[in-house]
């Protein structure tokens, strides 16, 4: 059997938008889905410079807020 490694944040709203539909994929075809949650704000992000979101400049973080609401309006 295929398998599918799915790196997903678990408290991510893109996890939320695109957790049913990797569900989806693995299943047309044929492969098992196998889960490998990330802690993303604890491990990737002081390795990398990135930031969590509320440590972020406000307008960084308004965009987010933007992006989410398209992401959402286009997956429906």
């Amino acid at each position: 059997m295929k398998t599918i490694e799915y790196f997903m944040v678990p408290g991510s709203p893109y996890t939320y938008f695109g957790h049913r539909r990797a569900i989806e994929i693995a299943a047309r075809h044929g492969a098992r889905l196998e889960l490998k949650p990330f802690d993303l704000g604890g491990r990737v992000f002081p390795v990398s410079g990135g930031l969590p979101v509320g440590q972020r400049a406000p307008q960084r973080q308004a965009y987010r807020l933007v992006e989410l609401a398209r992401w959402s309006a286009h997956l429906g």
